[in-house]
């Protein structure tokens, strides 16, 4: 602790009940000898008066000592029970990199599946991987969730132990929304914010809340409350001088924006947010800010652009993971086949929608499926075409996606015909586009 502890906090300690992390800091700069917090610490003692070494009673200074003993004794304990958390972690986080999941660290049973290490280890692993492996990130942090709710309460007080349930809640919400899971996804979270107000009021608790449940407001197309919550975290972030994670609020505030039907100034947000970030502190972000920028181009029609900007960052696409991969490869995909380079966009559209299915993402193996399929029409290849459609079409019926139902009928009792062109595809392909980003979307065929 660089600086004095406030009073509030040395109130806290003298009553024993500071979290962990901050009792260890305050006990720490206590014991080094502060006068001045000696001092004021003591009044808090039942009016105790001076500290020893000051004009007070043999009484008062006794009394003092034993109660600072006390909280030394405390210190101790919790000392050791975080000193054993840490090895637990380090044991669970090098079981689940050496892979097999969950499954695998349940067979351990030599390693207690409780305590702060083991919660610990969860949420980092499920937030490592979920780039590579959405399934099992919901897997480790719905685990989590049980770990954070039977936390020992001889080491976590109520407050920090709603503190450690709010943020558990608050992964597995977004674990949930990324796998599309979203009426769960809404539950975890309103279960995660009811553990937050019951918390300290941990500032980086609630500013990461707030950033994860804005992706989740976003994916669920609320964008006006979506925006509220990224300046909140905007500004939070700010305040804390965490200027990255500022940045990536940004980021995701200009994704949204362009949803919003405004390009131009998504771009502008956008080009902010990256100025923010440190790109050897998080390169996942800067790789975020160039996505949505080609994204951007893409949406707009913008292809020799997207192209230019797409080779000037082609160094930092190399070693990406599997679903940065998938993603680039999207939009080098859909880049191709906007300058109407057909075979190379084709090779792309495979990759994706093969990675897609792997990964269980069925909307979008059944979205770049369609785009694969335009690419196909345009060259003429209509038997192939034809094929898949009605693939297709079972994948939406599928995932239930009921607003898709009636372009998707068209489109199969067209090809089933041999009615279906270009230009049909080409509108139902547009329609789920404008339907992803707003879902109040409906199909309406030209000329209707």
């Amino acid at each position: 602790m660089s600086e004095h502890p406030n009073p509030a906090d040395l109130e806290a300690f003298a009553r024993g009940s500071l979290p962990p992390g901050v009792l260890r800091a305050v006990a720490r700069h206590l014991l080094r000898g502060c006068r001045s917090c000696s001092a004021l610490l003591a009044s808090f003692f039942g009016g105790l008066g001076p500290v020893p070494g000051s004009e007070a009673s043999p009484e008062s200074s006794r009394a003092y000592n034993e109660a600072l003993a006390r909280s030394s004794s405390v210190l101790r304990f919790h000392l050791r029970y975080h000193r054993s958390e840490e090895i637990r972690q380090r044991k669970v986080a090098a079981l689940l990199q050496a892979g097999g999941g969950l499954k695998a660290l349940i067979d351990r049973s030599e390693i207690g599946l409780h305590g702060l290490g083991v919660l610990k280890a969860l949420l980092d692993r499920s937030w490592a991987i979920r780039h590579e492996n959405p399934k099992e990130m919901v897997e480790l942090v719905r685990f989590a969730v049980r770990v954070a709710g039977n936390l020992d309460q001889r080491w976590h007080g109520e407050k920090d132990a709603a503190d450690w349930q709010a943020r558990a809640w608050g992964e597995f919400g977004n674990a949930l929304r990324a796998r599309d899971d979203y009426d769960e996804a809404e539950r975890a979270f309103g279960t995660a914010f009811s553990f937050l107000l019951q918390g300290s009021g941990d500032l980086r608790l609630k500013a990461r809340l707030y950033d994860l449940h804005a992706s989740y407001l976003g994916a669920r197309r609320r964008f006006d409350l979506a925006f509220t919550a990224l300046d909140i975290v905007h500004s939070t972030y700010l305040e804390l001088g965490e200027a990255h994670l500022a940045g990536r609020a940004l980021l995701v505030k200009a994704l949204y924006t362009f949803y919003g039907n405004k390009p131009e100034e998504a771009m502008r947000i956008n080009n902010t947010g990256m100025a923010l970030i440190e790109e050897h502190q998080e390169p996942d972000l800067i790789f975020m800010g160039i996505h949505n920028q080609l994204f951007f181009r893409v949406g707009c029609g913008q292809f020799i652009e997207a192209r230019k900007e797409f080779f000037r960052n082609l160094r930092r696409f190399k070693n990406l993971g599997c679903m940065h991969q998938l993603k680039i490869r999207w939009l080098d995909a859909q880049i191709n086949a906007g300058l109407g380079k057909w075979q190379r966009a084709e090779q792309g559209f495979l990759y994706v929608v093969k990675g897609f299915e792997q990964k269980e993402m069925g909307f979008h193996a059944a979205f770049a499926s369609l785009e694969l399929a335009l690419v196909w029409m345009n060259q003429g290849r209509y038997a192939e075409t034809q094929e898949i459609i009605p693939q297709v079409y079972e994948a939406f019926v599928s995932l239930g996606i009921k607003e898709a139902y009636g372009a998707m009928m068209v489109l199969k009792e067209a090809f089933e015909k041999q009615m279906g062109t270009v230009e049909l595809l080409e509108e139902v392909v547009d329609f789920l586009r404008r339907w992803f980003i707003n879902q109040n979307e409906r199909f309406v065929p030209r000329g209707e």
